[in-house]
């Protein structure tokens, strides 16, 4: 869970699957969000955005984009995923959290829980835990998590405060 959505949860979301799945897959297949795509052409064209190509160059996996209202390219996976977010976010409504750690934390257990849990839907008498556990060895190892650290010159005013991203912020 995340406060906000920008690229930089994006990338922190990455690292943290990746752990989880321990490796990176050869691809990755995505809805054309606008952290990922900053404009969708015709059939399978995307200009894919310049933050996001260095992620997945830094990972070395291929991102793959479905084509817009095509939910059965994803298959019954998109489904049961909805599904099991629903599930496991009303269960995490009903709880008092601390703090975004904590909440993070039960969701990291709770997903592999899940993992264990759920039929895979192209081979039923597995898990999506037992698939999972087989892939590994097929996926690549985990780098140092990928910096999408951005420098962007910005003017002081006569004030001494930066404006960015609609923020202001005093200087030193």
């Amino acid at each position: 869970a995340y406060p906000t959505q920008s690229h930089e949860m994006l990338f922190d979301a990455h690292a943290r699957a990746f752990q989880a799945l321990g490796g990176i897959p050869k691809r990755g297949v995505y809805d054309n969000m606008k952290t990922a795509v900053d404009k969708v052409g015709v059939g399978k064209q995307r200009s894919v955005n310049a933050r996001f190509q260095a992620m997945c160059s830094h990972y070395l996996f291929e991102p793959e984009f479905c084509n817009p209202a095509s939910g059965w390219e994803k298959g019954i996976v998109e489904k049961n995923v909805q599904d099991r977010r629903r599930q496991v976010w009303r269960e995490a409504s009903e709880r008092r959290w601390p703090d975004l750690a904590t909440l993070n934390a039960w969701l990291a257990e709770r997903c592999r829980a899940c993992w264990a849990e759920t039929a895979h839907p192209e081979w039923p008498a597995l898990t999506v835990a037992d698939v999972l556990q087989d892939e590994q060895a097929r996926l690549m190892p985990c780098p140092k998590p990928f910096d999408g650290y951005v420098e962007q010159p910005v003017r002081v005013s006569a004030t001494a405060l930066v404006h960015f991203q609609r923020n202001r912020y005093s200087v030193p």
